[in-house]
């Protein structure tokens, strides 16, 4: 009871105008939030400058061109999340409001993290700036050691998997439906933990990652289970668990109650393909790391004798 009356004043106290319901073809319902779009601009902007820079004194060799396309494309995931008919139709349909989490949370932060951008943006920045944060970011700065605890794989996991629960929470997830502050907050959380989530297992200046690749792998099952159990009784509900959508007039012809399902499967079946794909690529970089060493171990182990004297 405490909780319910708790997101209700949460809503009553940061709601802002709400967006217009969505009309015309769905494709054509974007979204017109200037700061997200200047936001992005500026990431975009600074990466570029900055990977030029670098092509031209490192010859190419900081910043990969596949690097580079990860990182664009975390900010094309964030565009979908923030500003395309995803959004738009987020204040509508529960299913579209769950691949936003899902770009925001699994897709748009490891590729961010991908692209190695800390290199790359300070790069960008004028010389007075760059030396400035490069400073900051010294070891033994505070601001090190700041980022050192919030990316302690402990903390990173327990914040992240806290978050998502917490934000899923019926009181809570109905405050941060429509235009509203607590929903900005909402989706900067959920980014923000997802960052620090995915760091210890992408470095993103490219330097030793917090986790071996063998801890990697156990690391991302919490929210892996969390994110499988959610999607189930999201699924498997009889009865619809949001009062924002419940009291809506059906979307494209969807119940309250098939929406939800709808949701529950792609926070189920995607979210887990999320998961996945990283868990991949980590058992082929073992597979490959043992190889190395296989090969390794055969340059310099002695060869027996050969030839007339090794016969008996």
């Amino acid at each position: 009871m405490f909780i319910e009356h708790l997101g209700s004043g949460l809503l009553g106290v940061f709601a802002l105008p709400g967006h217009a319901v969505p009309t015309g073809p769905f494709w054509a319902a974007w979204v017109n939030e200037p700061l997200p779009l200047l936001g992005l601009g500026v990431a975009a902007a600074l990466y570029w400058v900055g990977w030029s820079r670098l092509s031209r004194v490192a010859h190419g060799g900081a910043v990969s061109a596949g690097q580079a396309t990860a990182f664009f494309a975390g900010l094309v995931a964030l565009l979908l999340a923030l500003l395309s008919p995803i959004a738009a139709y987020s204040e509508r349909l529960f299913f579209m409001h769950m691949v936003q989490h899902l770009l925001l949370l699994l897709a748009a932060p490891p590729l961010l993290l991908l692209g190695k951008p800390l290199v790359p943006m300070l790069w960008g920045l004028p010389v007075g700036a760059r030396r400035w944060v490069a400073r900051q970011m010294t070891p033994g700065s505070v601001l090190s050691r700041i980022g050192d605890v919030l990316t302690n794989p402990i903390v990173a996991v327990v914040a992240f998997t806290l978050t998502v629960a917490i934000w899923h929470v019926p009181a809570f997830y109905d405050a941060a439906q429509g235009r509203t502050l607590t929903h900005d907050l909402e989706h900067l959380m959920f980014f923000g933990v997802a960052l620090l989530y995915w760091w210890p297992v992408i470095h993103p200046a490219g330097g030793r990652r917090r986790l071996s690749y063998a801890w990697a792998i156990p690391y991302l099952v919490p929210p892996f289970v969390e994110g499988m159990l959610l999607g189930i009784l999201l699924t498997f509900a009889d009865t619809p668990l949001y009062r924002t959508y419940a009291a809506m007039e059906p979307t494209w012809g969807l119940s309250t109650l098939s929406d939800q399902q709808i949701g529950g499967l792609v926070m189920w079946i995607p979210g887990g393909l999320f998961f996945l794909i990283p868990v991949l690529g980590i058992l082929t970089a073992i597979f490959r790391q043992e190889d190395e060493r296989a090969d390794e171990r055969a340059r310099i182990e002695p060869r027996g004798p050969v030839g007339p004297a090794a016969a008996p």
